[in-house]
């Protein structure tokens, strides 16, 4: 990486992860200070008039600013933005890579899915970025799932990978573990996103996916700073990327309350194509027949030839 790229780099590292600032200010500075040329080396390096001239912000934002900037991130004395070059060097050398919203391999889905100034400003991932621009269905559900919704979900996902698809999926318990399964299990493509800092991930997780991921099969992202902790917040804000990423979403279980629920609304909020397991009368999953009355298409598993079914919407 060239020293003057790894630099800028580093202010978008800064920007996006450390500032905390509300992500439609950072969309705002991205906006206004990058057009016409200037880089965000220029911005960190201007006068909070400028910022506040150029990119209108408020003035308890252009304070904020010059708190991070007079006062050095971690590791304590580096100036700005020495401590994130450092960051993203080290990052690099446990192949962690950065994806901003001007990277090429943006993913092109998320502008339908979300509103511009809400777009994750930058993504954190291990494996083949190239990843996202295959075909892809997301399949969510409970953590809690019965083992009917389990062996629904494993054979879904090994049916859609044998037609091509990439399964898209979060990081947890029942429903995602077994889209993790049986993706896997039929050698096919996966993209896993996270409900925190990729260096959060599990260490024996993460070394039971090394090798899918060296074989260019795993793909694993993340919006958040790479030591970011889990939090109920980031699970659900996860979710958005979770079903922004796909042209389709399969409920596998769902409560009418919690992550799913809302993750499977959000889908149909962000225009997906939302397909809602639909279980025998005499056993109905509560949740799952209240998803097809809020505008879900039932997606019958006896039904022969769904991975067929399913590509006609991508």
């Amino acid at each position: 990486m060239m020293q003057e790229d790894l630099l800028e780099r580093a202010c978008w590292f800064l920007l996006a992860f450390e500032t905390k600032l509300p992500t439609r200010i950072i969309h705002s500075i991205i906006q206004h200070w990058l057009h016409e040329g200037r880089t965000l080396q220029d911005f960190f390096a201007a006068s909070p008039q400028d910022w506040s001239d150029i990119c209108q912000l408020p003035e308890k934002y252009t304070e904020k600013l010059m708190y991070i900037r007079n006062n050095a991130l971690p590791p304590q004395g580096m100036p700005l933005p020495l401590a994130q070059v450092l960051l993203l060097k080290q990052l690099e050398r446990e192949h962690i890579h950065m994806l901003t919203l001007l990277d090429r391999h943006y993913p092109i889905s998320f502008k339908s899915a979300f509103k511009a100034e809400q777009l994750p400003p930058a993504l954190c991932y291990m494996g083949d970025i190239a990843i996202l621009e295959r075909q892809s269905i997301a399949i969510i559900g409970s953590r809690n799932a019965d083992e009917s919704s389990l062996a629904f979900t494993r054979e879904i996902a090994a049916s859609l990978v044998a037609h091509g698809i990439t399964i898209i999926s979060g990081n947890a318990r029942g429903v995602d573990s077994a889209a993790y399964e049986g993706t896997i299990s039929a050698n096919g493509y996966i993209t896993i996103v996270l409900p925190h800092g990729i260096h959060k991930l599990n260490k024996v997780q993460l070394q039971a996916m090394q090798p899918g991921i060296d074989a260019g099969h795993i793909l694993i992202l993340s919006q958040f700073h790479p030591d970011a902790p889990w939090l109920i917040s980031r699970a659900m804000e996860r979710n958005k990327v979770v079903t922004g990423l796909a042209q389709a979403v399969i409920v596998a279980e769902s409560a009418t309350q919690g992550g799913t629920w809302e993750g499977a609304n959000g889908a149909l909020k962000q225009g997906r194509p939302l397909y809602v397991r639909q279980t025998d009368t005499s056993l109905p999953l509560i949740g799952n027949s209240a998803l097809i009355e809020c505008g879900g298409r039932a997606l019958p598993w006896s039904t022969d030839h769904i991975a067929e079914t399913l590509l006609t919407v991508l």
